[in-house]
């Protein structure tokens, strides 16, 4: 039996262009953060079929099962997931909510 940990695949850089205003933060998690915000937190809390390991994408009290992060001062969102499956959550939001939604994945040692 090998002790060997599984190499982790290249982090990926997530850059996203809604209703014509480009995000790109420093991680894909704060781009993801920052785009859920721009949607409207509360809007996206009322879609309670889009869930995260059983859970609403965006839910009003923190849950310590799983990793969270503060949304706002109201709303929390669970972020521990690679950075396709939050690319896919993106764009199930925005096909909801009827926006056009442009989301390009980069390693992050390509040049943007």
């Amino acid at each position: 039996m090998s002790l060997e940990r599984k190499k982790k695949s290249p982090a990926l850089t997530m850059i996203v262009i809604v209703a014509g205003k480009k995000f790109k933060e420093k991680n894909s998690t704060e781009t993801f953060l920052s785009v859920l915000r721009f949607l409207g937190p509360e809007t996206i809390a009322a879609m309670k079929d889009i869930k995260v390991d059983g859970l609403p994408l965006i839910v009003p009290n923190k849950d310590y099962r799983i990793q969270m992060n503060k949304l706002d001062n109201n709303y929390y969102v669970c972020t521990h997931m690679p950075t396709t499956y939050k690319k896919r959550m993106l764009e199930r939001v925005a096909e909801r909510l009827n926006i056009d939604i442009r989301i390009v994945l980069k390693r992050s040692t390509e040049s943007l």
